[in-house]
């Protein structure tokens, strides 16, 4: 009894063995394309890629700063550059990298351009401008909104058009102004009386020189650091357009089929705490046909509301929620 249950014991091990060798060799055909497939995928260094930053392909998505400070891009292609070239691009730190357009067009409507005027040019503590309201329309920008004046806040209304210098300044000039109710254009002409001998208009990125608003573009948002060389401004009835002109990208392809998105691709890329390493993400809303609504400040809980799916090729599809 003994010898025929050792005999059986050992008569399955060698089946075993024998079974363990057959699908070797027969899964070796299955195997070593795939080894062959994934070096497509390697890099020297997987801390490291060794790119000096990440282009973004941005389509069809409302891109937010932070509140509602920030663009929407209707196509885009932008250059994100970490201030550390050892380092990956942080966007848990907006402050540890930048942004430059390269290709296409981005649009500030009104409720965009209210609220960079009001929760970041003239949010301080002696502004004298509050309570800022935008209009947009072909070739003319309204502003209204409250002034100081000899320490009452009046309601006023501005009437002009932007014009655009130097790349990065935007000017304004209003061809109409009111003040508490009262038409002040040609009392100002006629008195030969420029705005700023009546107001001081300064804040971040902001000053008011003669009757002339200045914005310059590179002071006016909170950080990532924009890198604006613009190419056209113009006002419409969906806000300030502003195109860019400044080369392109070299691989646009999307990796899953979208109207909107934002997609990176190259360099190292930080979210939470994993980097992927030549980076292949593409961020889509979690909502099925809706436009992305992303905002970098508050991208965590996006995510964490959301979903990624991981493609054979290591490429990332994150969903977020809007």
């Amino acid at each position: 009894m003994l010898h025929t249950s050792l005999r059986l014991v050992t008569g399955l091990m060698f089946l075993g063995y024998g079974a363990f060798l057959f699908a070797y060799e027969t899964e070796t055909d299955i195997v070593e394309p795939k080894l062959e497939a994934a070096k497509v995928y390697q890099v020297a260094d997987y801390r490291n890629s060794g790119a000096d930053g990440s282009t973004l392909y941005i389509k069809n998505s409302n891109f937010r700063v932070v509140d509602n400070i920030g663009f929407y891009i209707p196509d885009l292609v932008v250059k994100a550059t970490p201030n550390d070239s050892s380092q990956p691009l942080v966007f848990d730190d907006p402050t540890s990298f930048s942004l430059t357009p390269l290709k296409g067009s981005v649009v500030l409507d009104s409720a965009k351009l209210e609220a960079l005027l009001n929760k970041k040019v003239f949010a301080f503590k002696g502004a004298t401008l509050r309570n800022i309201k935008v209009k947009t329309a072909t070739n003319v920008l309204t502003l209204s909104g409250q002034l100081i004046r000899k320490g009452l806040w009046v309601p006023f209304e501005l009437k002009g058009d932007i014009k655009l210098e130097d790349g990065h300044i935007l000017k304004y000039r209003p061809w109409k102004v009111v003040t508490d109710g009262q038409d002040a254009t040609k009392v100002l002409k006629v008195a030969n009386v420029e705005i700023d001998e009546l107001l001081t208009v300064r804040g971040p990125g902001a000053n008011l020189i003669g009757s002339t608003v200045v914005l310059d573009t590179l002071k006016l948002f909170p950080p990532p650091t924009l890198n604006l060389n613009i190419a056209t401004a113009s006002m419409e009835d969906r806000g300030l357009v502003l195109t860019f002109d400044n080369g392109s990208g070299s691989d646009a392809s999307t990796l899953a089929d979208s109207n909107s998105y934002i997609l990176i691709k190259g360099g190292d890329v930080k979210f939470m705490k994993a980097v992927p390493t030549n980076a292949r993400v593409q961020v889509m809303s979690a909502s099925e046909n809706a436009d992305l609504d992303f905002c970098l400040y508050d991208y965590r809980d996006q995510l964490s509301a959301g979903y990624l799916k991981v493609k054979e090729d290591g490429a990332i599809l994150a969903y977020l929620k809007n």
